[in-house]
């Protein structure tokens, strides 16, 4: 899988080969979010697969009310693409400049840098300043160029629709099951970023500077694993309001991932 940086697709050379293209923030990459990506990677003979995504959460640099962090980090999110058979990731960078961009402006410059082929977007998607052009909309400007745009309904769980709110509610409540159900896996937490700090009971680390969704306090069952080639170890990690007390999976290694089951 290719990653590749939004500023450096306008400097590539020659005509860009057709992409079959699915944007989007993919917070989670929950069950509705491999719906759409299944459609792109469904066209890798004939089209490049490609995720436009963000190398950070635009409701974080908005400063959106609510907000209390990333279900996964970006490491995560890219090693779960290449699962996905996803040919390629383009990372914009969200900036003051960028949110200013009207829908029909991002349009163009996706069509110019991309050459989408196809495009597939959730039903509720929106993009430009203020999202003010919504997925029905882009559908009508690149009909006009030709180019087709299918609309996906989002994907249902207990006759909801499966997103990234329900799945933020589910882990803050501790839910770690219904969590599960939605994302269609269990949750995993990358410690990796991190540098614990050796206490009675195991490693503790503080999770605040990663920004990501964490449950209330209290003590959880989970799976630990380490760099090491050593399987998951079960465990129970405690969650206080200053970060996260994990037992030492093997003998002095230092747990990388958490995955709450």
């Amino acid at each position: 899988m290719r990653v590749v940086e939004w500023p450096a697709l306008e400097a590539e050379e020659g005509p860009p080969r057709a992409s079959a293209i699915t944007i989007g923030v993919f917070d989670g990459i929950h069950r509705g979010h491999q719906e759409l990506i299944g459609r792109i990677t469904a066209k890798n003979g004939e089209f490049i697969s490609t995720i436009i995504t963000f190398r950070k959460n635009p409701k974080e640099f908005l400063g959106k009310k609510g907000f209390k962090g990333d279900i996964l980090s970006l490491g995560q999110k890219l090693a779960i693409f290449e699962r996905l058979s996803v040919a390629r990731v383009v990372l914009i960078d969200f900036s003051e400049n960028f949110s200013k961009l009207s829908g029909k402006e991002f349009l163009g410059l996706v069509r110019d840098r991309l050459n989408p082929g196809f495009v597939v977007l959730g039903s509720n998607f929106r993009c430009g300043y203020r999202g003010a052009t919504d997925a029905a909309r882009f559908r009508a400007l690149y009909r006009r160029a030709g180019i087709p745009v299918e609309l996906v309904p989002p994907v249902l769980e207990g006759g909801r629709p499966v997103s990234s709110s329900r799945i933020r509610g589910a882990i803050a409540a501790g839910d770690f099951s219904a969590a599960a159900r939605l994302l269609g896996r269990n949750l995993e937490f990358d410690l990796s970023p991190l540098a614990g700090e050796l206490r009675e009971g195991g490693n503790f680390y503080r999770t605040a500077p990663l920004r990501r969704i964490m449950p209330g306090q209290g003590s959880y069952p989970a799976l630990l694993r380490g760099n090491g080639k050593a399987g998951a170890v079960k465990a129970v990690v405690v969650v206080s309001k200053d970060g996260i007390l994990v037992p030492l999976p093997g003998e002095g290694e230092a747990p990388c991932c958490i995955e709450f089951i």
